[in-house]
């Protein structure tokens, strides 16, 4: 698995792209590219971090067992990471209010009026720290394989749960494009947290056209009742996201 590289927009870029066009027909003819997207499998999100998902350390070894699983033949693996400046929006001590804290995000763009319901979270995934940093157990297998990263959540003046964009659909990681230019239209999303970034990471890979499922064995989340987890479960249906 290599990573993608941006090029200019050139007349040899169009000729490639039609040539790739022609490949991802070709390829369709026959099976579905997969990818599998290992959401924030990060220090801070396992017991000890300072916003530790319940049992989040019981999903690493089998995200491993699964990235390395040779019948699942994954045409790309990639890992996302919550990736925050010190002074993120999302953190409570940033307003001064305590930690879960209810908020109402003001749309960051100048003369949008728009609002959004939130959660105050506590310093999390601080850019460059050991919090931000993927387990070392997966870390190894992203450098011996080479896996592609995607960083989000690193605009400071908005939230962002998917690893596609932020929550206003403003901003876009480089996630589709890498996607998209390695010919894939099925994706598998596991990790962390399963409520929050998983489930909006796979909402807006259906949402822009791709076959998506969530693994619901290689996930954990803060849902600890069964009135959430029906309602989350209907969320998903209703955004065209299978639950496996």
């Amino acid at each position: 698995m290599t990573k993608v590289g941006y090029i200019r927009r050139t007349n040899q870029e169009e000729t490639y792209v039609h040539k790739s066009e022609q490949k991802r027909n070709f390829n369709k003819s026959f099976y579905n590219m997969k990818a599998l997207i290992v959401v924030d499998v990060q220090n801070d999100f396992l017991p000890g971090g300072s916003l530790a998902v319940p049992h989040g350390d019981e999903i690493v070894k089998p995200v491993i067992e699964l990235i390395e699983d040779p019948t699942r033949k994954w045409d790309q693996v990639v890992m996302t990471r919550d990736w925050h400046s010190y002074d993120h929006i999302s953190f409570a001590k940033m307003h001064n209010l305590p930690d879960f804290s209810p908020i109402n995000y003001k749309s960051p763009l100048e003369g949008d009026d728009r609002t959004q319901e939130g959660i105050l979270f506590p310093v999390h995934c601080v850019e460059e720290t050991h919090g931000s940093q993927l387990v070392p157990e997966l870390l190894e297998v992203q450098k011996k394989m080479g896996c592609f990263v995607v960083n989000k959540g690193y605009l400071q003046d908005r939230e962002c749960f998917s690893a596609f964009n932020d929550i206003w659909n403003f901003h876009k990681t480089e996630l589709h494009d890498y996607l998209h230019c390695h010919d894939v239209d099925e994706v598998f999303v596991v990790g962390l947290a399963l409520d929050y970034c998983v489930k909006n990471t796979a909402i807006s890979a259906a949402k822009l056209g791709y076959k998506t499922t969530i693994l619901q064995k290689y996930t954990r989340g803060f849902i600890s009742d069964e009135k959430s987890m029906q309602d989350f479960k209907q969320e998903l249906a209703e955004n065209n996201v299978q639950l496996a």
